[in-house]
């Protein structure tokens, strides 16, 4: 039963209609810094789906802040009227909305455009690999009298609150850490000190805010990074955020250099809860928790508990505009929940390009992607229960066409129900579960366990066959691949094949990786034994991690190109190779395979040497291709065929459900 999420809460002056916050995230919509119709669109849609408080930002806050003209401004006078756009578009669709004020310090890239990295203290950034500029006196209160402009300039522009960005490594962090700050003058040296740039900030910014706006402070619950602060720092400065004029805390994780997942699916559902817990212990003012919670219950939960006041859903509310309107109408398993996978959210924004949401093909194209019921109903058949073909599906039904999904295996979902499963990738399931809930609750007639065959096509007669039947693996053809001891990843995974003590991948791309680690964890203990014998200090911390890590195979990857995971995100290409790296999978780049024997593989190096390498097995992650020979046949006999998905070219799962949901909204 959810029940607390929907409760109202006052956080200073601002009466929020629940407690789902939907936390500040880059989206690169605002080319020059302007609010755009993109934008506005973007976010309006989340305040109509309930969304209790929406938070814009990071908007940069001089010219040093950012570096990146993508980034929302507020740093000038002349962006006023766009930003009052916006929250008069929030407020029409009656959301309460706050702005973030952004200043990265290090983490800018102010030096492109031939300006100074201001920090604290000098030294190389870990982010930019820039070197710092130390900030005077004088750059001290200049850049404290920008946040208070900022904060200005928003309560011009009409929102209902301010957030001062303290966490994720920018410059109040900067400030804060012993790691980054080695002043030693008012602003630097013992805690006391260190905060006091951002205390002094919180209180410059609660004067020009007033009793009318509410003063947020976003904070690291934990830096995680070596030498640097703990929770128990955290809610020392938490405390004193409090005292300086904050209304709410809202609780994040890390910084962005941590070499600890903060966003993949890596980090269990709402993780970095504790963090926030530990703070609302000290403050008397709304804690928010966030990081990883896409799940009403999950989120109901840590309110109930206690845990926190409020809780921030972030790419949750990307995936699903709807999120809070579903779960108050009684509707959780409608919702379309984010998968943790990165590929358009996180991934755009360090390339620069406008976010979006592998899994809704209307995220940040809310405007260009309306449609309405059809004027000219067909009949359809839809071969394939993959994202491609559920999504058009769906799509094509709720316009009034009549559709049938065909799926010739026993369930749905493609490759997505292979890897979710074999590689622990258990986040994707959640989209399965949402096409199950939707097929069955809407006009789609589902027939699993059935094949098109033209027999069927003579019975239906229908007036276009969709085909999404997917991909499968490639396989080179070279007699070596031949050998008995050889297979294809898909099979391991499936677990149609076992696999020796000796493995060797040939193939480092996305699946080659993710074989790796399927096989590298063979014979590790289970995360119930783990907490079993860490509960009861059966063993050492450091022979549990040994148990935890090292399994029973030994396995190397051989890649041809220069680096591995190249098909894979910059926000999780890390996070794998870093697993890979603590499980002792070797990795071996611009390799190429010369010959197989049952016993060895041989391929040549780098410089041109052969490398021999025992292996009992061997499995190919060399890529997949388009599986349309249906398709081919169809249209052969003169039948209308569209192709989407992996049938028509192997992609990313983002790409066959975009393909679904384009061809159907245009049919």
């Amino acid at each position: 039963m959810i029940t607390k999420l929907f409760d109202p809460i006052s956080v200073g002056p601002m009466a929020l209609a629940n407690r789902v916050v939907m936390p500040a995230m880059h989206l690169n919509y605002t080319p020059g810094g302007a609010v755009s119709d993109q934008v506005i669109n973007f976010y309006a849609a989340r305040a109509r789906g309930g969304a209790g408080l929406i938070i814009i930002g990071g908007a940069e806050i001089n010219d040093e802040a950012s570096g990146i003209d993508l980034m929302l401004s507020i740093k000038d006078d002349r962006y006023i009227p766009g930003l009052r756009s916006f929250t008069e578009a929030i407020h029409r669709e009656g959301g309460k909305t706050a702005v973030q004020l952004y200043m990265a310090g290090a983490y800018s890239f102010a030096s492109l455009k031939g300006l100074p990295l201001l920090a604290p203290s000098e030294y190389m950034s870990h982010f930019t690999r820039t070197q710092t500029t130390p900030m005077t006196l004088e750059d001290i209160q200049r850049v404290q009298n920008d946040f208070a402009q900022g904060a200005r300039r928003a309560k011009e522009a009409g929102f209902d609150a301010v957030e001062v960005l303290a966490s994720a490594g920018y410059l109040i962090c900067q400030f804060l850490s012993p790691k980054t700050n080695n002043r030693t003058d008012e602003y630097g040296g013992p805690l006391e000190n260190r905060m006091r740039f951002g205390l002094e900030t919180i209180r410059r910014v609660r004067e020009v805010a007033g009793p009318e706006m509410a003063v947020i402070v976003r904070v690291a619950g934990n830096d995680f990074v070596p030498n640097s602060h703990t929770n128990q720092e955290a809610r020392l400065f938490a405390a004193a955020c409090q005292e300086a004029g904050a209304d709410c805390i809202n609780v994040t994780g890390g910084w962005h250099e941590s070499r600890v997942p903060q966003i993949t699916m890596d980090l269990p559902q709402a993780g970095y809860a504790y963090l926030a817990g530990g703070i609302k212990k000290v403050v008397g003012v709304p804690v928010v928790a966030c990081n990883r919670i896409n799940d009403p219950f999950v989120a109901e939960e840590i309110l109930t508990e206690g845990i926190a006041d409020l809780v921030g859903v972030a790419r949750g509310l990307i995936t699903d505009p709807e999120f809070v309107k579903k779960a108050k109408e009684g509707r959780p398993d409608e919702i379309r929940k984010c998968v943790a996978c990165n590929q358009r959210c996180f991934d755009h924004v360090f390339q620069l390009r406008p976010v979006g949401c592998a899994i809704n093909a209307r995220a940040g194209r809310e405007a260009e992607t309306e449609y309405q019921d059809t004027s000219t109903p067909k009949k359809i058949l839809v071969v394939g229960a993959g994202p491609a073909g559920c999504e058009f599906a769906i799509t094509a039904a709720s316009r009034g066409h009549q559709v049938i999904l065909c799926e010739k295996t026993a369930s749905i979902g493609g490759q997505v129900n292979l890897f979710a499963e074999a590689t622990h990738k258990y986040d994707f399931r959640y989209l399965l579960q949402y096409y199950r809930t939707v097929l069955a609750k809407g006009s789609v007639e589902l027939r699993t366990g059935t094949e098109v065959t033209p027999a069927l096509l003579a019975q239906e007669k229908p007036d276009l066959v969709v085909v999404a039947t997917g991909a499968a693996p490639f396989k080179p053809p070279i007699e070596a691949v031949e050998a008995p001891n050889v297979c294809q990843a898909w099979d391991v995974l499936r677990g149609k094949v076992r696999t020796g003590e000796n493995v060797v991948i040939v193939g480092g791309g996305s699946v080659g990786l993710e074989t790796a680690v399927f096989l590298a964890k063979k014979g590790t203990i289970s995360p119930a034994q783990l907490y079993f014998l860490t509960l009861h200090q059966a063993e050492s911390p450091e022979f549990l991690r040994e148990l935890m890590v090292k399994g029973v195979k030994t396995v190397t990857v051989i890649e041809m190109r220069p680096r591995m995971g190249q098909d894979v995100g910059p926000s999780t290409r890390w996070v794998i190779l870093k697993e890979l790296d603590a499980r002792g999978v070797a990795m071996v780049t611009r390799a190429t395979m010369k010959d197989i024997t049952p016993e060895h593989v041989v391929y040549t190096d780098a410089q041109g040497t052969d490398v021999t390498v025992p292996a009992d097995t061997v499995v190919l992650a060399m890529g997949s291709r388009p599986e349309n020979s249906l398709a081919k046949e169809l249209e052969g006999a003169g039948i209308e065929v569209r192709v989407i998905g992996d049938a028509r070219q192997v992609g990313q799962v983002g790409t066959a459900i975009d393909e679904g949901f384009n061809l159907a909204r245009e049919i």
